[in-house]
């Protein structure tokens, strides 16, 4: 595999990482599914993994139904390509949530980010081309007023 070739598919799992984030955050759902392997599965804490493409869209969809506006900013990506077929990956999140009600220019009050953690992938080759294999989020820091709770705690 040439440099060429290495950085080509850094720079596609970075991408997916990202657009994990963007179609997350506008409730494009369906792209939000595509941005993983058919087979692929997501794990976040106090919920069960996620796996297949039908349930990633439900765990998606019932997220979006949230009165919630919600951001995650993805940095410090760390891509470690196996072979032309795999990788591995690494960024950190931070999270920021509200449930208030915006201001006259579409606003929400700035809150405190309500996770910083980590994702931990695995990427692979598929023949639509690179997608997220698996995805398992790690917290290192949570408020304990996350608005987020709050509404998961309603389903209990």
């Amino acid at each position: 595999m040439t440099d060429e070739e290495r950085l080509r598919i850094e720079q596609e799992c970075i991408r997916l990482q990202n657009r994990y984030a963007v179609y997350a955050d506008h409730r494009e759902n369906e792209k939000f599914t595509n941005v993983f392997a058919e087979d692929g599965s997501v794990e976040v804490p106090d919920a069960p993994p996620f796996v297949g493409h039908p349930a990633i869209r439900g765990s998606i969809e019932a997220l979006s139904a949230l009165p919630l506006t919600y951001r995650h900013i993805i940095v410090n990506s760390v891509i470690d390509v196996i072979d032309e077929n795999h990788a591995t990956g690494l960024c950190y999140l931070v999270v920021f949530n509200s449930d208030a009600e915006p201001d006259a220019s579409g606003a929400r009050p700035m809150n405190l980010p309500s996770t910083i953690g980590e994702y931990h992938d695995t990427f692979r080759r598929t023949p639509r081309g690179w997608r997220i294999q698996t995805r398992r989020m790690q917290r290192v820091f949570r408020r304990t007023d996350d608005p987020m709770r709050k509404f998961v705690a309603k389903k209990d």
